[in-house]
């Protein structure tokens, strides 16, 4: 299968799922003029758009669609990948697409390229699990900001469980937000969630990151307020499928903090 048309199946899928709102969501106005642009961006035909999204259709129920035959396994990839990923994520990933960013990206267009062949994908690993450098990491931060009240002193509120793109928010009169990262060794890089970085762009001063390194030995914090600003990252697309945004150790070690 042709590069462009797997990744006018990942619009494709995107505009099943979502319908109405999605394609309202990409800046069109009706579902012709998205089909249309769709085909002249990816060099396909624009029934081909049409036609690979009613093939989506019988799992998300928007529309009859093609239930009256067994799913192709390429298309099947598609769901197994992109099931759990939420409609602002997806929604990058077909931006990308239709910017034609993802060119750019050969890390990311061979993830999607592997992911997207008539071989059947298991879909395994779609579930990342915090780990043990990033829970000691978060437990010194508490007790760092118990006793020293930074990055602002306030009512530290704990909201690992909600992924919301942050640790914990502080309040006082207003709301900071504050991200956590451990590094076992006294330098290295970290890694954001889509989440998180979209959730540091969006709040700016508001947001904290907290670095907390050679936690396995005597842990030294860094603190970096805006990192949207300071902070330069690489993005990468995984397998899985998530996003994440990683930055290297030179970054960190010249950003401002």
């Amino acid at each position: 299968m042709e590069t462009s048309h797997k990744l006018t199946l990942i619009i494709s899928y995107y505009l099943s799922r979502f319908n109405d709102t999605g394609f309202r969501n990409l800046g069109y106005t009706t579902w012709d003029e998205a089909f249309k642009d769709i085909a002249l961006k990816l060099d396909v035909k624009k029934s081909s758009v049409k036609n690979w999204r009613d093939e989506f259709d019988p799992i998300h129920g928007h529309r009859v669609g093609w239930y009256q035959r067994p799913m192709n396994p390429s298309r099947v990839n598609v769901v197994n990948a992109f099931e759990d990923m939420n409609e602002e994520d997806l929604r990058e990933i077909v931006f990308d697409i239709l910017n034609k960013n993802i060119f750019q990206q050969n890390e990311n267009l061979e993830t999607i390229d592997s992911i997207i062949s008539d071989k059947q994908y298991d879909g395994s690993g779609k579930f990342i699990l915090r780990g043990p450098t990033g829970k000691k990491a978060e437990r010194y931060f508490i007790k760092y900001h118990m006793e020293k009240g930074l990055p602002v002193r306030g009512e530290l509120i704990d909201t690992r469980e909600n992924g919301c793109g942050y640790d914990f928010e502080i309040k006082n009169s207003e709301t900071y937000y504050v991200e956590i990262k451990g590094i076992n060794a006294k330098t290295g890089g970290i890694v954001f969630t889509n989440k998180e970085w979209s959730m540091a762009k969006r709040k700016m001063e508001k947001y904290f990151l907290v670095i907390i390194s050679n936690l396995n030995d005597v842990p030294q914090i860094r603190i970096i307020n805006n990192p949207a600003k300071e902070l330069s990252p690489k993005k990468n697309i995984f397998k899985t499928i998530q996003i994440n945004w990683n930055v290297n150790e030179n970054d960190l070690k010249n950003s401002i903090g």
